[in-house]
């Protein structure tokens, strides 16, 4: 299933400025968009935050409400996956 290049265009116009916005943020270390090599309409989000304050903060930034405001119901599922470094 190929996704069409309208909605791929659609979601970096979106994830552009909240990756952006998102790196300048006091206890981001990293913020970077992944695409699947099998399947282009497979996306992720690998963040790295200081501390759980600073994740926190971050969800609630003016760039990432609007990104969720945007984005809302455009993906067919969605899975958050948190780790901590063993």
């Amino acid at each position: 299933m190929s996704v069409p290049v309208i909605v791929i265009a659609q979601l970096r116009a979106a994830l552009t400025p909240l990756i952006a916005a998102s790196q300048q943020e006091a206890g981001c270390l990293r913020y970077q968009l992944h695409q699947s090599l099998d399947a282009p309409h497979g996306w992720m989000l690998h963040e790295e935050w200081a501390s759980e304050d600073a994740l926190i903060a971050h969800q609630q930034t003016p760039h990432f409400i609007a990104f969720v405001a945007q984005t809302r119901g455009w993906f067919a599922r969605s899975a958050v996956r948190r780790y901590h470094l063993a």
